[in-house]
């Protein structure tokens, strides 16, 4: 099969996917658009910027079998086309991750803790879910947070993991002999994983207990990584309800890793989730009880590490990448 992944490379996802891919014999390429100082590094992705990607659209085209879009986002500004792709009997599928998709309205339904939606408005979210579900029929997501948000508009909405090479992460469990463990807290973006509530926390246990604490911000992901492995507990985001690409790879390197996921998300997760739930309410006591009690500590880091391995592996999302696009291959996209 011969696939295209373009143009948004979300926390390394789209080259994780696509090295699943050819290991399973598969042609598959990433067309990047979106730059950030996290600096992504895949050799399975070309980095370009969308009036370059928009010169090669015709090649493209006529040599790809899948058109594996991600983020709301394709070749052209506006999503101009996919009326075009989809004319041309393309198969197309649409990978949301986030606030491509999350509009203030619903999350207030869903969530109880009020945090930063989107770049876009409501209206522009609608607007262009609905362009996109009228030509594309399957949608993409990674747990079931995002589920409702896109649910309403496509025709079929796959929930897949985040991917993640584990067996080439290092891993480092906490010590159980630790009396003064590393806390790392990891924000992209301070107001959506409410680096306020994790502040305060520190502050309020700070002199109560032993411990070091670091933020590690603007940072390339390649260094932030090294920084990761030397901590016992990383703290992800604890508003939005549900874990993000940190919260895996923590995981993968046998860390704690403190997050608010909601029960609603937490109960369709079919393993055991290891991750160590806390809210803006919760946070200090849940650390708390972390920072005295080094052997649980110890524990939950290799139940974190197995549970990427058994869940978020690339070895075991891909598979069921390839199930949705075998369901492309038998649909009809000729137009009626």
């Amino acid at each position: 099969m011969r696939i295209v992944h373009a143009p948004t490379e979300i926390a390394g996802q789209m080259g994780t996917l696509i090295y699943g891919l050819r290991k399973l014999g598969h042609e598959a390429l990433g067309y990047n658009w979106f730059h950030s100082y996290l600096n992504y590094q895949s050799s399975h992705v070309i980095n370009t910027e969308a009036y370059e990607l928009k010169k090669i659209i015709d090649p493209i085209l006529r040599h790809t079998d899948i058109f594996h879009f991600h983020n709301g986002n394709t070749f052209l500004i506006g999503n101009a086309d996919i009326p075009l792709l989809h004319d041309a009997g393309k198969k197309m599928v649409m990978h949301h991750w986030g606030n491509d998709v999350r509009t203030a309205e619903r999350s207030k339904l869903l969530n109880k803790y009020p945090f930063p939606t989107s770049y876009l408005t409501d209206e522009k979210i609608t607007d262009r879910l609905k362009l996109l579900s009228r030509y594309i029929r399957h949608a993409i997501v990674q747990d079931y947070e995002l589920y409702p948000h896109v649910s309403d508009y496509y025709e079929h909405v796959h929930v897949i993991p985040l991917a993640v090479n584990v067996y080439n992460i290092p891993y480092a469990y906490p010590s159980d002999k630790s009396n003064q463990p590393t806390i790392i807290h990891a924000p992209t973006n301070r107001e959506f994983k409410g680096s306020e509530y994790v502040e305060k926390a520190i502050a309020d246990l700070n002199g109560k207990v032993p411990f070091h604490y670091r933020t590690i911000e603007k940072m390339s992901h390649d260094e932030a990584m090294k920084q990761y492995l030397k901590a016992d507990i990383i703290i992800d985001q604890i508003l939005c309800g549900t874990y993000g690409m940190l919260s895996v790879e923590a995981m993968a390197m046998g860390k704690v890793v403190v997050a608010y996921v909601r029960d609603d998300v937490r109960a369709q997760i079919p393993y055991e989730l290891p991750i160590v739930t806390a809210s803006p309410d919760t946070i200090r006591d849940v650390l708390l009880d972390l920072l005295q009690n080094p052997e649980k500590r110890r524990q939950i880091g290799i139940a974190g590490r197995n549970f990427v391995k058994r869940y978020h592996a690339v070895e075991q999302v891909v598979p069921k990448i390839l199930k949705v696009y075998a369901q492309l291959e038998k649909e009809d996209y000729a137009v009626c």
